[in-house]
């Protein structure tokens, strides 16, 4: 086990239910954890904020013996662990923050990237290879890769995929902006999409092989893609099937309706759009963000027997958003074993595709080689 003594947060923001507060304060605070209230005792926390819009970031410095330093260099210093959180929802990595963290932290200390690793896969791989020469453990995501599923299911190893759909929804301050889908924020569902669905299909046979093409599709070509079988209406169907949150009907009487089958996907849907992908091993995967349709995040998969699997991934209700304590356990748990609990080439792959998906040229409707995006590996 590596001493975890001293962790440094670098944060961009600071307000309630921001991944900062959830974060920082399980590690100042304590958390729930195997049946019990965890804390980390004997640790100093030190932080580096750039801007705060509330005043109860600097009264942690009092009730919870927060260091605050004016420079990210001043926090990071023999830091054993650094956890750098960019503006919600992490789509956007911090580029400056992880560079400087990997240069200026102690070597042999572990990093944790809230969120995207970088914004570019060539940058990505440039931060693991600084990493590795430096002997810093590095790792990226997010509290959907990691949180529980409902029911609690996973892929069996080794299983042969043909298909596969995950089910997201854009965040409340991304719906607001104008126009509703700029390249700059689309990323946010697209992230929680990726972290739900590769820690799903890289169990299937073969691991990840990397992507061939994406195609991006919104509107009337949306659900035209879905009517030629580009994307799977019954894989739908069972993703939603694991839906807690259905809107329409079920709002106003609680009656309970087969969403796919009546035909009200449609009618409720709100400037659908998704996102075709290819994978070099021939399996079919897509990205639905269907806003006013479900208010959870779900997945299924189809295996080459036909068999299927679904599950709806858990997010915690606001304010303690408890999917955050589970994130925060396998950071901790990273921090002190210096062993990635997944590999850091999903990590690599999803900054890849975040690249992809933000470019002007993706969002023709065309679909788009992606020969660059061959990160392949196993979990």
């Amino acid at each position: 086990m590596r001493p975890l003594r001293k962790i440094a947060f670098l944060l961009e923001e600071f307000v309630t239910s921001s991944p900062a507060q959830q974060l920082l304060d399980r590690f100042l605070i304590g958390y729930p954890r195997d049946g019990s209230f965890h804390r980390n005792t004997n640790l100093e926390v030190s932080a580096y904020l750039v801007v705060s819009s509330e005043s109860d970031f600097g009264s942690r410095r009092e009730d919870f013996r927060l260091r605050i330093e004016p420079t990210a260099e001043q926090a990071v210093a023999k830091a054993d662990a650094v956890v750098i959180v960019s503006r919600r929802p992490g789509a956007v990595a911090n580029e400056a923050f992880i560079n400087l963290a990997l240069r200026n932290a102690p070597e042999e200390s572990a990093c944790f990237v809230y969120g995207a690793l970088a914004n570019t896969l060539a940058t990505a791989r440039q931060f693991v290879a600084l990493a590795a020469s430096r002997k810093i453990a590095l790792l990226a995501g997010t509290p959907i890769s990691v949180t529980w599923r409902l029911p609690p299911i996973d892929l069996t190893p080794g299983t042969p995929l043909t298909e596969a759909l995950i089910v997201v929804q854009v965040s409340a301050l991304a719906a607001q902006a104008t126009p509703p889908f700029p390249p700059a924020s689309l990323r946010g569902a697209e992230l929680h999409a990726l972290e739900g669905l590769l820690p799903v299909i890289e169990r299937r046979r073969g691991g990840e092989s990397g992507l061939r093409s994406v195609r991006f599709l919104e509107g009337k070509e949306f659900w035209r893609a879905g009517d030629k079988g580009l994307w799977s209406w019954p894989l739908l169907a069972s993703a939603l099937s694991r839906s807690h949150t259905p809107q329409g009907n079920s709002l106003e009487d609680g009656r309970t309706e087969d969403l796919v089958g009546l035909g009200l996907v449609r009618k409720l849907a709100r400037n659908p759009r998704g996102w075709l992908l290819e994978h070099r091993d021939g399996l079919r995967s897509a990205i639905l963000v269907l806003d006013g349709v479900v208010a959870d995040f779900n997945f299924a998969a189809r295996a080459l027997d036909g068999s299927v699997v679904s599950a709806q991934l858990l997010r915690g209700a606001p304010p303690a958003e408890h999917h955050f304590s589970r994130l925060a356990e396998v950071i901790d748990n990273f921090f002190r074993t210096g062993t990635a609990p997944w590999a850091i080439e999903r990590n690599l792959l999803s900054a890849g595709l975040l690249e992809a998906f933000a470019k002007p040229g993706s969002l023709s409707g065309q679909t788009v080689r992606t020969d660059g995006l061959t990160v392949a590996y196993r979990p």
